[in-house]
């Protein structure tokens, strides 16, 4: 019997080298059985892991690095690891997703995640998994939808970013936070109907947003979609009108008038500096950062 099982769905697009859009190499469903050893790999693309159950162990330029469920696990380095094993009498559990390497992804990620590696906790890990599979079965179609796949990656890494902070927050604001999310793309989401959807007043709502998020509640959505806008604008093919309304926006004019508001530049200018230079610029997409 095989000591591992490992399904995957490849991009069936082909690499274009001279784009800096997120461009996914695979995403995959993996199972250590323990005991399990695998022979050299990594460095190739960056990785994005849901460890589920077990842990394992990497070695790596006679560095030692121990996951363990549950968390999420990431790498950004380019240097393959001498080899790894599953540790533990439970198999060795994750889903996983490979992006290539390019400027825009490092640009994207870094501003979530500094550090090139690491091994974070997660408050509710279904909503993370629940992004993963999205991917996998988008990777699974004949044409996968680029601006899909952008935008889940961004919502991964914010979703990540966001459950770290999860633990400090009241239930209230994390169900609005949720709630939020689920319905960005809808451009009827009011401050009304978030508050009847978690059961507290409007006042309520809103000073919790300005307490725990130094935020009024519209201008925390507003950002949100502004954070979505920016993954899509690596993808040359769709036009600002399309991505205004796949991220919750009227118009592309109000879309561009927010944009400029909180950025200083249009969201064509900022899509023709990224490919003239990608990290050029680097608008602060941190809820907690003051507009322009």
């Amino acid at each position: 019997m095989k000591d591992y099982h490992e399904g995957y769905h490849l991009n069936p697009k082909q690499v274009d080298p001279t784009s800096d859009r997120i461009q996914f190499h695979c995403a995959f469903h993996s199972c250590w059985k323990p005991g399990f050893v695998g022979q050299s790999s990594g460095g190739g693309h960056a990785i994005y892991s849901l460890v589920k159950s077990g842990g394992s162990c990497v070695f790596s330029e006679g560095r030692t690095s121990i996951t363990r469920a549950v968390c999420f696990s990431y790498s950004r380095s380019r240097r393959q690891y001498q080899y790894a094993e599953s540790l533990g009498p439970d198999d060795f559990v994750r889903k996983a997703v490979m992006v290539r390497f390019n400027a825009f992804h490092e640009m994207i990620s870094s501003h979530y995640l500094p550090l090139p590696r690491g091994k974070l906790p997660l408050t509710q890990p279904e909503r993370v998994e629940k992004i993963l599979d999205a991917i996998y079965d988008e990777l699974g179609r004949k044409r996968p939808d680029d601006a899909l796949l952008s935008g889940l990656f961004v919502q991964m890494l914010h979703e990540v970013c966001a459950q770290q902070k999860e633990r400090q927050r009241p239930e209230t604001l994390n169900a609005a936070l949720d709630f939020i999310a689920g319905k960005l793309q809808n451009p009827e989401l009011s401050l009304a109907g978030i508050a009847r959807y978690c059961g507290v007043s409007v006042r309520t709502l809103s000073r919790l947003f300005r307490e725990q998020l130094a935020l009024p509640v519209a201008q925390y959505v507003i950002r949100l979609r502004l954070e979505h806008v920016c993954g899509m604008l690596a993808l040359p093919k769709l036009s600002i009108k399309e991505i205004a309304a796949r991220c919750g926006f009227r118009s592309a004019g109000f879309l561009t008038s927010q944009f400029r508001h909180h950025y200083g530049v249009t969201p064509k200018e900022y899509r023709r500096k990224l490919f003239a230079r990608a990290g050029s610029i680097s608008p602060g997409f941190s809820t907690s950062s003051s507009p322009r």
